[in-house]
């Protein structure tokens, strides 16, 4: 259907070429003046912004074409640009704090990853320290009470062996003590890591629980318009960065221009954004026209004879375009 009706359409150029030549030099209105005519102050952006995505955007189609496409005026431009806060920013606007909100909850739960897993590290040493000292003092006290219990048997022990023995017992005494200090600051650990394990693995129940919310709120597919141009005023609906505004403006300016849609992915004026889901994957460095994007600027704006606009459709009969 496609191929017949740009086939008839050829035909038609043939036999009617002078008013076809017309009309193809009468549909681009270039050059277009152009007004940041509303601004809508929840989108927090300001005027100076606002300006510099519409310079930015209106280079990007005159430094590709060489020609002075677009001009800014403060007021009373042939085009206005409004941007309108609906419910698709304001989406968009809730999806990002959620998004920050559980940006926040994930680093809370990694500190605490990372503050549990050196507490238990911190445990491990000092009880392996305490083990060594244990074991150290039950080699004394084996020794010193088998030595007690030989001396008894043998009805008792000089002054200076009683005297060193006396020595040995104070000072297993003040071993057994530190041992039972060092015993309460493990089990204290021990409740601050399990009491940091429950905070843990609630702030992880937390934040999956938030995830789950998000995908049921804000996954799948949303397809919305984020821009519009209509009988010459531009209305830019959501975005969420500056590159992804340049993209927009870019996008309807060529409207503006009445350049339709293209096949190529990539390009400005392909019918979705780059990403496939409405969502900008570019950077701001890298928003440029296709070969695409020229060859639909080239067949609007473009200035051709009548036998160039035959040739031209003939070969987008051809090719399939």
């Amino acid at each position: 259907m496609r191929i017949s009706f740009a086939t008839a359409l050829a035909l038609m150029l043939l036999s009617s070429g002078s008013y076809f030549y017309w009309t193809a030099q009468t549909q681009c209105p270039a050059p277009l003046t152009y007004t940041l005519h509303e601004l809508d102050e929840r989108f927090g952006l300001s005027s100076d912004e606002a300006q510099r995505a519409l310079a930015k955007a209106e280079s990007i189609w005159e430094e590709a074409t060489g020609e002075d496409l677009f001009t800014y005026e403060k007021t009373g431009g042939d085009l206005a640009i409004n941007f309108t806060f609906d419910d698709r920013q304001a989406l968009l606007k809730k999806e990002e704090t959620f998004k920050e909100t559980l940006d926040e909850t994930q680093g809370v739960s990694a500190q605490m990853q990372d503050t549990y897993t050196k507490r238990v590290a911190d445990y491990n040493t000092k009880r392996l320290t305490f083990n060594e000292a244990s074991q150290r003092y039950e080699l004394r006290l084996s020794a010193y009470n088998a030595e007690v219990e030989k001396y008894n048997g043998q009805g008792g022990a000089s002054a200076e062996v009683f005297a060193r023995l006396q020595g040995e017992r104070r000072a297993l005494s003040l071993e057994e003590s530190k041992l039972n200090t060092q015993i309460a600051t493990l089990n204290g650990m021990v409740a601050e890591i399990n009491a940091l394990g429950e905070q843990a693995n609630h702030v992880v129940n937390t934040y999956n629980e938030s995830v789950d919310v998000y995908n049921k709120t804000f996954g799948g597919e949303r397809e919305f318009v984020q821009g519009d141009y209509k009988d010459g005023v531009i209305h830019i609906y959501t975005f969420d960065s500056e590159a992804e505004l340049v993209l927009v403006l870019v996008h309807e300016l060529g409207h503006a221009l009445s350049l339709q849609h293209v096949e190529h992915s990539d390009s400005v004026m392909h019918y979705l954004l780059r990403g496939g889901d409405g969502q900008s994957t570019v950077a701001l460095s890298d928003i440029a026209l296709t070969s695409s994007d020229l060859v639909e600027f080239d067949r609007v704006c473009g200035k051709k004879t009548f036998s160039e606009v035959v040739a031209y459709t003939k070969e987008r009969v051809l090719g399939g375009i």
